[in-house]
């Protein structure tokens, strides 16, 4: 039962992972999806007497075919390895400042941070409180939602876009314009796994 129940949880923060990863809340996420706006809700993840309510295998693969993820970026989140990643605890992972909790998983505190929004700069994506895991040594890929840190301070929440002749291109996660930034101006860049919200 408690495998079960694991197993449960982890698919669901896997889904809720797929809809950060999109600037979506669940709600979001089931509107574009084509299901019932509440169908994601927390408040449905479970019966009414408190056994686990799973998603079908249809609602599953309209979400997939509405955010344009693969099966295997599913399976990724969902692996025990992801999860660890994405507990958002304080030991899962190290801290975006260099934080190191001796007591991490070696592999989750080598390839991954956790960032924890402190003010309102990202609103309405991300907000104070708000808790996101970065993979810091994954290259990012055209569509991923990235969070860069600009001119040794300025850290914002990007789509990538790809690598153009004056730099790299970003688009803001909630509408405006593309940018363009230089690469020199950049001091860190990686791509957004997972996000409390």
């Amino acid at each position: 039962m408690e495998r079960a129940r694991t197993n449960h949880e982890r698919l669901w923060a896997a889904i809720d992972g797929i809809a950060a990863r999109h600037g979506l809340s669940p709600s979001g996420l089931a509107r574009r999806a084509g299901l019932d706006a509440t169908a994601l809700n927390k408040s449905k993840r479970f019966t009414a007497d408190g056994r686990p309510r799973w998603p079908s295998t249809e609602s599953i693969d309209k979400i997939l075919a509405a955010t344009g993820c693969g099966l295997l970026d599913l399976v990724r989140l969902v692996d025990a390895r992801a999860a660890r990643a994405t507990a958002a605890s304080p030991r899962a992972a190290p801290r975006l400042t260099g934080f190191h909790d001796d007591g991490a998983d070696a592999e989750v505190a080598r390839r991954t941070r956790r960032l924890e929004i402190a003010d309102e700069a990202m609103a309405p994506v991300f907000r104070r409180g708000d808790v996101l895991i970065l993979a810091v040594e994954e290259t990012p890929r055209p569509g991923d939602r990235v969070v860069l840190s600009i001119d040794g301070g300025c850290v914002v929440a990007r789509v990538y876009l790809g690598r153009g002749a004056e730099g790299l291109r970003f688009e803001p996660i909630v509408g405006g314009p593309d940018e363009t930034i230089a690469e020199a101006r950049i001091a860190g860049l990686a791509r957004i796994l997972w996000a409390s919200q």
